[in-house]
């Protein structure tokens, strides 16, 4: 069950804005929990899917599944869980309820009719948001960057990653559908080494904030500075001092 509950702990982490996660029971052999997303085409369209995860079948078997959606036909809900099982097939043998929430937020034909009036409506989901994330390290430096770099422009991101003596933090911004998508790419995916030298993925990242700040960067770059004080006072030059004080200065200080 380990790797079950870490694995709930990355979702969680990921899903962690107003009622997106709701863990309903944690037990010795099996957990249930939901997470409600939208479609990236659909914004307005919010589906719950409800995960049970049970040891010792779940990962070699794919997880129960139900979907619920008060905007969807039955048959419609059905639909989705007919194509995440096929998703999830193709993912036996690892964690895979992360790769079904992707799965579902970039599926583009869940509901034709209700798309087309989502559409319509005014969409606030792209407004920027800065986030703050904490890398626990970094043992393959030059193909950890790159990894970052190509994500950053492939979703269209901009921000800073910077090295303060032994912590590594990464400041994005764009829109928050981006970021989550960023975040859960970054937890999913091999990104670094372990110490045997094999590809592993970034299981301690933390995400310390996320919110609505004027963006600040016009592009992405690696930034390094020798101490908390020189830190300190690059975030105050990026207008950035209120994260100083509330984020970053209650890490370092451990």
């Amino acid at each position: 069950m380990e790797g079950i509950y870490e694995e709930i702990e990355a979702i969680e982490a990921i899903y962690c804005g107003k009622d997106e996660f709701c863990l309903h029971y944690k037990g010795a052999s099996s957990v249930e929990f939901s997470v409600t997303t939208s479609p990236v085409s659909s914004h307005d369209l919010k589906i719950t899917l409800v995960f049970i995860l049970s040891s010792p079948l779940y990962p070699s078997e794919p997880p129960s599944v139900s979907v619920q959606c008060s905007s969807l036909t039955r048959a419609e809900c059905d639909s989705v869980k007919i194509f995440l099982m096929e998703v999830a097939k193709s993912c036996c043998g690892s964690s895979m309820v992360l790769d079904l929430l992707t799965a579902l937020q970039e599926k583009e034909d869940i509901g034709g009719k209700h798309q087309d009036a989502a559409m319509m409506k005014n969409d606030t989901s792209n407004e920027p948001v800065t986030c703050i994330l904490q890398l626990d390290h970094m043992r393959s430096k030059a193909k950890y960057l790159k990894t970052i770099k190509a994500w950053c422009e492939e979703l269209d991101l901009v921000g800073r990653i910077v090295f303060c003596l032994r912590w590594i933090f990464l400041f994005l911004q764009g829109s928050a559908d981006d970021i989550k998508m960023y975040i859960q790419r970054n937890k999913t995916q091999c990104v670094d080494v372990n110490s045997s030298g094999k590809p592993c993925k970034e299981r301690l990242l933390s995400v310390l904030y996320q919110g609505n700040q004027q963006n600040k960067f016009s592009n992405f770059e690696v930034h390094q500075v020798e101490n908390i004080t020189e830190f300190k006072t690059w975030m105050m030059s990026c207008g950035l001092s209120d994260l100083f004080k509330d984020i970053i200065e209650p890490v370092t200080s451990r």
